[in-house]
């Protein structure tokens, strides 16, 4: 038979909010780290032409990525909490 329970695990799930948050500040660093790395090969290497304004370009697209995956580890987590929040509330209507 079937269980019938449904169980929530509070301290996995804010275990994961945290996981999310944390690994969403290190790919941001990793993009700083990675848009610093274009920008140095632009400025001691690759000085003019084609190429150079090519990766002008990629460069400003890089840089919309910037802070991008920290907000959505945020978000993350903050749906994380509204969850829990949420079976909490509805919980007290069960019990």
């Amino acid at each position: 038979m079937a269980e019938k329970d449904l169980i929530i695990d509070d301290e996995y799930c804010t275990t994961m909010g945290n996981y999310f948050e944390t690994q969403g500040q290190i790919l941001n660093t990793m993009v700083k780290d990675y848009i610093a790395a274009l920008e140095k090969v632009r400025k001691n290497a690759i000085k003019s032409g084609e190429v150079a304004k090519a990766l002008d370009v990629y460069i400003t697209y890089a840089k919309k990525l910037d802070g991008q995956m920290e907000e959505i580890s945020v978000i993350a987590k903050k749906q994380v909490s509204d969850f829990l929040t949420q079976v909490d509330s509805a919980d007290e209507y069960l019990f």
